[in-house]
C-alpha cells in the first residue's frame, strides 16, 4: 500500500494498469500485452477479467504475443510487418493452415504457419 508505483514488479504494474483501466467502466477498452510480465496464475485470472468484461458488454481489444490467450477471443486479426495477414475467429484461423479436415493445428502452430506465408510472399 505505501509502496510507489514504479518501485512495483512488471507483474503488480500489470495489475494496477489494468484496474485502473477498469475503474470508470468504459464501453471500449483497449488492452496492450496486459499479461506480459506476470505470472502463468496471474495471466489465467486476466483472461478470466477480460472475459468477464467482453461478456458484460465491454467492447475489449488485446494485441498479445501468446497465442494460447488468442484461444479466448471472439476474432482475431493476425498482423506481420503491418500488414494484414489474416482474420477470424480462432476456429477459423485454425482451419486456414490445417493440412485436411480430420486434424486443425494448434493456435501457436496456425500463427506461426501464417507469419512464415505472409514473409515468403514479401521476400518473394
Amino acid at each position: 500500500m505505501h509502496t510507489k508505483t514504479d518501485e512495483l514488479s512488471l507483474g503488480y504494474k500489470q495489475r494496477l494498469a489494468f484496474a485502473c483501466s477498469c475503474i470508470h467502466e468504459p464501453e471500449i477498452l483497449f488492452l496492450d500485452e496486459p499479461t506480459s510480465g506476470v505470472d502463468p496464475l496471474a495471466r489465467r485470472e486476466f483472461c478470466r477479467r477480460i472475459d468477464e468484461l467482453s461478456i458484460s458488454g465491454v467492447t475489449t481489444l488485446v494485441t498479445t504475443h501468446f497465442m494460447e490467450e488468442a484461444e479466448y477471443c471472439d476474432r482475431l486479426v493476425i498482423m506481420v510487418a503491418g500488414e494484414l495477414a489474416a482474420i477470424g475467429t480462432p476456429d477459423e484461423i485454425r482451419a486456414l493452415e490445417s493440412d485436411d479436415e480430420s486434424t486443425s493445428p494448434n493456435m501457436e502452430d496456425a500463427f506461426l504457419s501464417i507469419v512464415r506465408k505472409q514473409k515468403s510472399q514479401r521476400d518473394a
